[in-house]
């Protein structure tokens, strides 16, 4: 099996926490936060397969992905998930419960792509318009979608400005098959979960609508959820002391 990329940060003597990045990204995008975690926790950064540095997957379905990032992972160990990202730590959650102590999804949603029964995500012209596009202009596409991580939300300017320079810098070899994993629904594996789940939102995220909320809460009742005022896709930029504030708290209340 191709292995994936990780780096390990923070305190080795801490409790192990794996954080996992979204669609077009790498594990750069945490390095407004890391500071903050490393004191708290022995941290695992993994690029998804064929994003940032990890290699593609000669066949990159969602299964294949879930079970690369358990390869890579720490035996048990609270993991961390944004957009994409937490999709594929549901899935690994549901898949290997005795290895995850906690999971946190950020800005994440079990079902991207909207569904009759699924209203509160990216209506399916929309998210077909962008695989379209991937495919005729892979770069311009993902400008595209890094100004809706940030369009009306605070600090949208400094954030863009950011991802901006992230993807400048990254050259990832699999764009448009891992947009597909997108399209997989983990409502099932997020209802099922029985181990502490906290589930945060942006109130302005154009991506993943505050108001799956709600759709989350009633899918796993006894998950925590918090909605950031005023947060786009990417809560933990444009507010990151109260983000990682919450996200230490939950953390070391689950471990307790």
């Amino acid at each position: 099996m191709i292995q994936l990329y990780t780096e390990q940060r923070g305190n080795p003597d801490k409790p192990r926490l794996v954080m996992l990045h979204g669609w077009g990204m790498n594990s750069s995008i945490w390095q407004r936060v890391l500071p903050a975690l490393e004191d708290h926790f022995s941290i695992t950064l993994i690029d998804l397969p064929g994003l940032g540095q990890s290699p593609a997957l000669d066949n990159l379905t969602f299964d294949a992905a879930v079970d690369a990032l358990l390869a890579v992972a720490p035996e048990q160990a609270h993991w961390l998930g944004w957009s994409l990202g937490g999709q594929l730590a549901v899935a690994a959650a549901a898949k290997a419960p005795e290895r995850v102590s906690a999971l946190v999804m950020v800005a994440s949603n079990p079902c991207f792509v909207a569904r009759d029964d699924w209203a509160s995500a990216m209506d399916t012209e929309t998210y077909q318009g962008f695989k379209s596009a991937l495919a005729d202009n892979p770069a311009k596409t993902l400008t595209r979608f890094i100004m809706l991580q940030t369009q009306g939300a605070e600090a949208g300017r400094e954030t863009l400005k950011l991802l901006k320079q992230l993807v400048k810098e990254d050259q990832p070899s699999a764009l448009a098959p891992a947009l597909t994993l997108l399209e997989t629904d983990v409502r099932n594996a997020l209802a099922e979960l029985s181990m502490p789940v906290l589930l945060q939102f942006g109130e302005n995220d154009l991506l993943v609508p505050a108001s799956a909320a709600e759709g989350c809460a009633a899918l796993n009742p006894v998950a925590k959820t918090a909605v950031y005022g005023g947060a786009g896709h990417l809560p933990f930029i444009s507010h990151a002391e109260s983000w990682c504030d919450e996200v230490i708290a939950f953390l070391s209340e689950a471990r307790a």
